[in-house]
């Protein structure tokens, strides 16, 4: 393979340890893909092989398929996620996106059954996860199993423009413009459920930011607002940050190489 392609895909696999590790994804349940460049096919990651579940995920289990599942990547050993049409449909209706995570995240999960709205409730303790907030968070009101084109075409509706959506009673699909941008999204979504959710079990109501707050964060990380468009490099930095935390903790995926 060339070397990009042989980064994406330890990327996904790195990726799917980080989501792990952050307990966004438990056991072998979700799932993370990348675009191949110039192709209609995927890395996604795949069940079977050395399976131990998705915080142990290798790179042999990062398989290469096309956006309806098939493809040599498949074989005896590996089957496809049930939830493949998540993936594949998105590359196929929005060809701006080069990734996607599909996770099941405890308190996103529980915000949504419970219908607590994601209110922007702070700002410079998290700005991505205010942007987050200030924009909405759309809600995909079933919870089924998105396992025919038809339900991802459903679930495209519901996430609209946006790079992000709550599914109810079943979890959370992210896109980006990468491996990283779609992780890092995935894991602020989930810290902003998670403050809302501590709260809502004190009982309380807390208040959203004010107008003159929400102006000064918007001209602060807009082009030529005077923030200079947020802190440069913060999506790699952030990355190498949880790269760093997963070597230090149960280490990177092992075959790079593996067929």
């Amino acid at each position: 393979m060339p070397d990009n392609v042989v980064e994406l895909r330890h990327k996904v696999a790195t990726s799917m340890r980080i989501l792990g590790m952050q307990g966004l994804v438990r056991d072998i349940n979700g799932h993370v893909s990348v675009r191949i460049p110039g192709s209609d096919e995927m890395f996604i990651r795949c069940r079977g092989g050395n399976e131990r579940g998705l915080l142990y995920t290798d790179v042999g289990q990062i398989r290469r398929l096309d956006f309806n599942g098939k493809g040599p990547g498949l074989g005896d050993d590996h089957m496809a996620p049930l939830e493949l049409p998540i993936h594949g449909e998105i590359y196929k209706a929005r060809p701006e996106v080069q990734a996607v995570v599909h996770a099941h995240p405890y308190a996103s999960v529980v915000c949504g059954i419970l219908g607590i709205e994601f209110r922007p409730i702070y700002g410079a303790f998290d700005p991505s996860g205010l942007g987050i907030a200030a924009q909405g968070v759309p809600v995909y009101p079933r919870a089924v199993l998105i396992n025919r084109p038809e339900l991802g075409a459903d679930l495209i509706a519901a996430m609209g423009n946006r790079n992000l959506t709550l599914m109810k009673g079943h979890g959370i699909t992210v896109v980006g413009p990468s491996v990283e941008a779609a992780t890092l999204l995935a894991i602020r979504l989930e810290n902003l459920a998670s403050m809302l959710l501590d709260i809502a079990r004190i009982g309380r109501d807390a208040p959203s930011l004010s107008q003159e707050d929400m102006d000064a964060f918007r001209r602060a990380t807009e082009p030529g607002g005077g923030g200079g468009g947020g802190i440069p490099r913060a999506e790699e930095w952030t990355w190498n940050h949880y790269v760093q935390l997963l070597k230090d903790g149960i280490g990177m995926p092992e075959d790079l190489d593996a067929p």
